[in-house]
């Protein structure tokens, strides 16, 4: 897992090139899956043929947008989805790199739908893509649109999560944000965890011990406690990160559970008086991002990710396999 630092800025996991179209024909068309019969068993949210074209649905919306250029994603994707997509699209323009790459089709989709979820019906799927290693989950949610990605991850073959457990109807059990039964921590309580140990500079004890030593949440804490340092006492740093309100949980058939959810963090940099020296970034998106300026007075980066937690049976401490994250903006004086 490559280590973020505040101050040279990396994409640290960037999904495929996916987009969505901005045409209205694309967007109804995803938020209408085909009508089936009621089976004789209780059913979840979905039923699988009704997850399966609302999945077959979405590839289509994500390929023609990517087709489009990927400046709108809202046929496709919805909230800090649809953000980071957006960002990391016109990130590449601003770099000169082509927006456009060769699609490769999903394949091998295997589906976890909910027999029941508070609120709004979601489900997720996970799936590989032809020609490439790894496998993506997806969070599909329904909207007032239609359903949409509100949530993405990709892990490597090697870290796979493990699969959603499943009762005798082949249905998932969604996780309550609130409930820790069997887990060391709430998925909510693990996302607030998350951003104490990058608002601490990794200084929370009990967050840090919280998380596997090579996750995220552990290497970006550091990753600002040595950007701090080298400011050397010229500037102050501090780092507002909180988690966003939506946050999708499912029990695993070993008893643990896997979680999703988004942080959005701000640091602010600000000179101290007398100070002489600037703050400047050299690593190319970030340059490119502010504009290869130095900022002698205040410097704010905002940034934004979504994380997938493998979360063991308690004891077990939390593992984080994937981070897709962007840098949102550079601004300063």
């Amino acid at each position: 897992m490559p280590v973020r630092p505040l101050l040279v800025v990396l994409v640290a996991l960037a999904l495929p090139a996916t987009a969505c179209s901005s045409g209205r024909q694309a967007a109804s068309s995803f938020g209408s899956p085909p009508a089936s019969t009621a089976p004789s068993a209780p059913r979840g949210v979905v039923t699988v043929a009704e997850a399966k074209a609302v999945f077959d649905q979405w590839e289509k919306a994500e390929k023609e947008a990517d087709r489009q250029g990927g400046t709108d994603w809202t046929a496709a994707e919805a909230g800090l989805a649809a953000e980071i997509s957006t960002v990391q699209r016109k990130i590449s323009k601003m770099l000169g790199e082509s927006s456009q790459k060769p699609w490769k089709a999903a394949v091998k989709p295997r589906f976890a739908i909910p027999g029941k979820v508070s609120g709004a019906p979601w489900f997720m799927v996970e799936y590989g893509r032809k020609g490439a290693s790894g496998w993506w989950q997806a969070i599909l949610q329904k909207t007032s649109a239609g359903w949409r990605a509100i949530a993405m991850s990709v892990t490597t073959s090697k870290s796979r999560p493990p699969a959603a457990a499943r009762d005798e109807n082949g249905l998932a059990t969604a996780v309550a944000p609130d409930d820790g039964d069997a887990l060391i921590a709430s998925p909510r309580q693990i996302a607030q965890a998350h951003a104490r140990l990058q608002s601490t500079f990794g200084q929370d004890r009990r967050a840090r011990q919280m998380f596997t030593a090579n996750s995220p949440a552990r290497l970006n804490g550091d990753a600002g406690a040595t950007d701090r340092k080298a400011l050397q006492g010229q500037w102050t740093m501090t780092v507002r990160s909180q988690p966003t309100p939506e946050i999708y949980a499912l029990r695993t058939s070993a008893g643990g559970a896997l979680v999703w959810y988004g942080i959005r963090q701000q640091s602010t940099m600000t000179a101290r008086p007398g100070t002489s020296s600037t703050v400047g970034v050299s690593e190319r998106v970030a340059a490119a991002l502010s504009h290869g300026n130095r900022f002698a007075h205040k410097a704010v980066f905002k940034d934004a990710g979504i994380y997938l937690a493998v979360v063991p049976k308690s004891p077990g401490i939390v593992h984080v396999p994937g981070e897709w994250f962007t840098q949102i903006s550079i601004t300063g004086s």
